[in-house]
């Protein structure tokens, strides 16, 4: 599989009109346990894979869910974001799928279609892709960080009342929309492009317009950060531990998260304070989960040219959206106002970090 194959496969994710006929008419609510087993079954993996902790909290958060006796809990919003991820998941990586699902079943043996169709183009030979099973097949880590992103941008743009329609409404009215296709095209093109040639694939995506100020303001504004990551922290637990030991929890997280991108271990106070301020240490937590998850996107490339330009850009950034986090938990600052100025700093973050660096004129 090419990066070229991918995007012409990928493309699939802007036509509204063939994502709409890729769906199902209507999709029954499944509970997570009866998710988690169809979405072995599509990749063709062991029942109980995607059921283990770790992989379901790499899927959609380990603060959103709970696991009560052995059975992870969630509540109904996340219930109905996973499974809308879930639907859309499945026609991403077969689009036929519901075609076959829906074909009435005959005496004969069924033929799967081959994975890769070889298709003659004047002297050379392309392969087209049918779908993604082969890309997937064995690797959990690549599933797990392609669900992740195509839940957290659901749970981001979603307004509860779509939610609640249904999840063939929530991924219509998402898919149906230009910016979503496209920003849900990028992400993938990002998450799977890396697995087919990293050395090449932000000049690909350049070249296909996947990659810019745009893309970042599709990707990036207009998104509820509170609900869809401060809230989580402060419904998790009702207590927290001490300052110094949520300090050292956060630094040891922050240090393995920025070290990849030549980062170098945070050697200053996170907190200002030594009091236990809830709101404070959950505002934060929720900065930290949306850096690592805009990682997971093309927004994640101007990290490795902010660590490069200093050491403290990340922490600073971490910094900016927790204070944001804790006027709105605070009640000082409303929650559009909050999520106005969270996405109005990633998109200058990006624009600052993402731009070509040129040594200044001698004088």
């Amino acid at each position: 599989m090419t990066l070229k194959a991918l995007y012409t496969y990928l493309r699939l994710l802007e036509s509204p009109a063939d994502m709409k006929r890729k769906m199902p008419a209507s999709s029954p609510v499944r509970s997570l346990k009866e998710g988690l087993s169809e979405i072995s079954k599509l990749v063709g993996m062991e029942n109980g894979e995607f059921k283990d902790p770790q992989n379901l909290a790499s899927m959609i958060g380990a603060q959103r869910f709970v696991t009560i006796w052995g059975e992870p809990s969630l509540t109904s919003h996340v219930a109905r974001i996973f499974d809308s991820s879930k639907l859309l998941l499945t026609v991403l990586i077969d689009p036929r799928y519901f075609d076959k699902a829906a074909a009435p079943q005959s005496g004969g043996p069924s033929i799967s279609p081959s994975p890769l169709v070889t298709r003659s183009t004047g002297s050379e030979q392309e392969s087209a892709v049918e779908n993604l099973k082969p890309l997937l097949s064995g690797n959990v880590t690549l599933i797990c960080r392609l669900f992740r992103v195509l839940f957290e941008h659901m749970l981001g743009f979603a307004s509860p009342a779509t939610a609640q329609q249904g999840s063939v409404v929530l991924v219509n009215d998402l898919v149906g929309s230009k910016e979503h296709g496209r920003s849900f095209m990028a992400t993938a093109m990002f998450v799977l492009g890396a697995e087919i040639d990293r050395e090449n694939l932000m000049s690909f995506m350049l070249e296909q317009n996947l990659f810019g100020m745009q893309l970042f303001e599709q990707l990036l504004l207009n998104r509820d950060y509170c609900d869809s990551f401060y809230s989580f922290r402060r419904l998790e637990r009702a207590f927290v531990a001490s300052s110094a030991e949520e300090e050292s929890q956060l630094k040891r997280r922050f240090d393995k998260f920025n070290a990849p991108f030549g980062g170098k271990p945070c050697g200053t106070k996170i907190f200002e304070a030594d009091d236990q301020h809830k709101a404070r240490v959950d505002s934060h937590l929720a900065a930290a989960d949306l850096l690592e998850i805009m990682a997971l996107t093309p927004w994640g490339m101007s990290l490795s040219s902010s660590a490069a330009a200093g050491v403290s850009n990340c922490l600073r950034s971490l910094k900016t959206i927790a204070r944001q986090f804790e006027l709105f938990a605070d009640g000082k600052e409303s929650k559009d106002q909050a999520n106005r100025e969270i996405g109005d700093h990633l998109l200058a973050f990006a624009r600052q970090f993402s731009a070509d660096t040129k040594p200044a004129p001698a004088s």
